[in-house]
Order: C-alpha cells, then structure tokens, then sequence
C-alpha cells in the first residue's frame, strides 16, 4: 500500500511541475505586453507571496484537524481552473483575480499536502523519497519547459501556454485520488525541548538564506539577458538544463555526503555559494557561467535533501502548524530580500546586488560555524 502511495505522489510531481519552470517566464511577458508597466509584473508576484504569508498558518491548522487528502485534490483542482483562466483574461485586474484565486487554492494543496507526506512516508525511506521527488520534479519541469518553450516559439501565443498548462495541472489530479490517509509509528509522540531549539534555528538560518538570495533565478536570468544579450528563449533552455540536471544529479549522489553533519553542510554550502556569486559578475564565457551556475544549484540541493529529512524528523505533534511557521518565516525574509536586493540593483549596480548576497551568506556561514550550542548532525 506504501509502495502505491509513493508511485502516485512521484507521478503527480512529475506532471503537477510540468509547466513550474516557465509561469513565471510567460506571466511577466504576458503582463508585460498588456500594460508595459514593471509595477504591474511586480504586483502580479507579491499577490501569491501575501497570500502564502496570510493563510499559510489557517490552512495548515486546518489540514491537521481535516481529511488533508480531500484539501489536497481541492487545491489542486482550484489552482488548475485558475492558471487556464489566466489565458481568458480581458484585462489587467481580471488577471489579478485569477492570479489571487489560483495562489489561494495552491497555497491549500502545498499546505495540505507537506504535513501528508510527513504522515505517511516512512522516517527511514524519507530522504530516498527526497531524492526521487526531485528527479520526478526536475524531468518534469525540464520536459515541460522544453515543450512548453517550443509550443510558444511555433504559435506566439501565451494564452495558450496558460490553458495548456492548467490541464496539464488539471491531469496530475488523477493521481491524487489514489492517495490513502497512513499515520506512521513515529520515534516520538511529542517534540522534546532539543527538537523545538533545533527547528527554531533551522527555521532562522534559512530565513536569512531567503533574505540573501531573493530574486537569485531572476537576476541571473536578467543578467544573462541584458548582460550577455542571449535569447530570451536560450535563456530558458539554459535554465531547465541547470536546474534540472542539477537536481537529478544532487539526487543521486546526496548519500555521497552522509559522513558530513549538516553544520559543516551548511556552511560548505553558504561558503561555496557566496564565492559563485561573486564569480557570476567576473567571468564573461557563457560555458563558464552556466558551469558556475550549476554548482550553485547542486550544492544547494544536496544540502537542503539533508535539511529535510532531518526536518522530517523533528516533527510529531500538529506538524501542519509547525511547517507553516517555517514557510511563513521564511517567506518573510524572502519578501524583505527583494525589496533590499531590487533597491540595490536598480539604485547601486546589478553587480552590487550580488555582492550583497554573498556577503550575507558568509556572515551567515561564520555566525553557523561559531554556534557550538547545538550541533547540526544527521541522526
């Protein structure tokens, strides 16, 4: 029965991210050619990012106390609709309508849908389902970028990538259906006062992760763009080949790395990161950019499967709640990020912008290494 449930939810990653890697592509060209007007693409974006913020909590409560099954086919059904309406969209403030419902109705299903993984996924297999999850999720993401980019390059016609990708959306709810409520025996029942510390801390380093690197996918893609005047559409296919290779890639050789506690992970990783990024402003080889980009990723991913799972373990009691503090922290720091980070790209200088983030990440990475009240290792 296990077994069933974790082929469902792989098949439903993959088509559920089948469109992930070019809404927001097309979203900003669609608004774009409507208004020419950044604020509106701007505007079009805080929307699901407020909404994540303001409802995360209720939602998640509401999936500890509710079938979470049922909550997660509705979502996903209501986020589907919503994303081919954006095609249908006479206007500017109807597309923030449907924009506004169809991050209402996700943020349902991703609510929803985290604390039932946390339920039924077995502790020992949770970080080889991470694994899987986010091969299904970069193929998918991949293929459908890919299709979904020459769809758009043969018809011109960015309504259609919408519609198309909402039945795509739509489609994956087939799999949803066969999903069964298990509650697994867990080490625990309740989180001791070590497990709260450590979440609490793990919830802060990525808050200040998020403030550090908002906006990363965008800028580098701006600055690949209007920097190196590549393609709109090269740029696309740069981006699926980085992130999902690297994903794939961060999948099968994360075990390569269980030796290392996630302290020493984290800080490899921040450390790491902060060098790319400023290597990103010095090198001018596309084939180097691309390479520099893809190590940011993968060292990313192989960090954050260890994160997780170690999240996954902490958690016994009203887990909704608890991830919905994470996420909502987060999404904090990510919001404050952008107004930071855009202010010193449009203000200072596209390069400055990325020095800021790095310099964030070390300071984060040295404030890690001398915290010696509590070690992060993988149990």
């Amino acid at each position: 029965m296990e077994k069933k449930i974790y082929k469902s939810l792989l098949k439903h990653s993959f088509w559920g991210n089948f469109d992930s890697g070019v809404i927001f592509i097309f979203l900003s060209f669609y608004i774009w050619d409507k208004t020419e007007n950044m604020i509106t693409i701007a505007l079009a974006f805080a929307i699901p990012i407020i909404i994540n913020t303001v409802f995360d909590y209720y939602f998640s409560d509401l999936s500890d106390k509710k079938d979470r099954i049922k909550l997660i086919i509705i979502g996903n059904i209501g986020s589907a609709v919503f994303l081919s309406l954006y095609g249908l969209a006479g206007n500017i403030y109807l597309l923030y309508f449907f924009i506004f419902f169809k991050s209402l109705f996700a943020k349902l299903y991703q609510s929803s849908l985290a604390p039932y993984k946390r339920d039924t996924i077995n502790e020992k297999e949770y970080k080889g389902y991470i694994s899987k999850e986010n091969i299904k999720i970069s193929v998918g993401a991949s293929i459908g970028g890919f299709s979904l980019m020459y769809v758009y390059l043969y018809t011109k016609n960015i309504p259609l990538i919408f519609i198309i990708s909402g039945l795509i959306e739509l489609y994956s709810t087939i799999y949803l259906f066969k999903l069964q409520n298990i509650k697994q025996k867990k080490r625990k029942e309740r989180e001791d006062h070590t497990d709260l510390n450590w979440l609490k801390k793990i919830t802060l380093i990525y808050t200040i992760e998020g403030f550090a690197i908002a906006l990363i996918i965008n800028r580098m893609i701006i600055f690949l763009h209007d920097v190196h005047k590549i393609k709109i559409q090269d740029v696309g296919f740069i981006f699926f080949i980085v992130y999902g290779i690297s994903n794939i890639v961060a999948a099968r050789i994360y075990d390569k790395f269980k030796r290392i506690s996630l302290k020493n992970m984290f800080i490899i990783s921040f450390l790491f990161q902060a060098i790319l990024l400023i290597l990103f402003t010095k090198v001018y080889e596309l084939k180097v950019i691309v390479g520099i980009w893809f190590i940011f990723e993968l060292i990313s991913n192989i960090t954050d499967i260890y994160s997780r799972d170690k999240i996954n373990r902490s958690l016994f009691t009203s887990i909704g709640k608890r991830l919905s503090k994470f996420r909502i922290s987060i999404a904090l720091g990510s919001i404050l990020g952008q107004v930071v980070v855009s202010q010193i790209w449009d203000r200072i200088g596209v390069n400055e912008s990325f020095y800021f983030s790095s310099i964030v990440l070390i300071i984060l990475s040295i404030i890690i290494a001398f915290n010696k009240k509590r070690k992060l290792k993988i149990q």
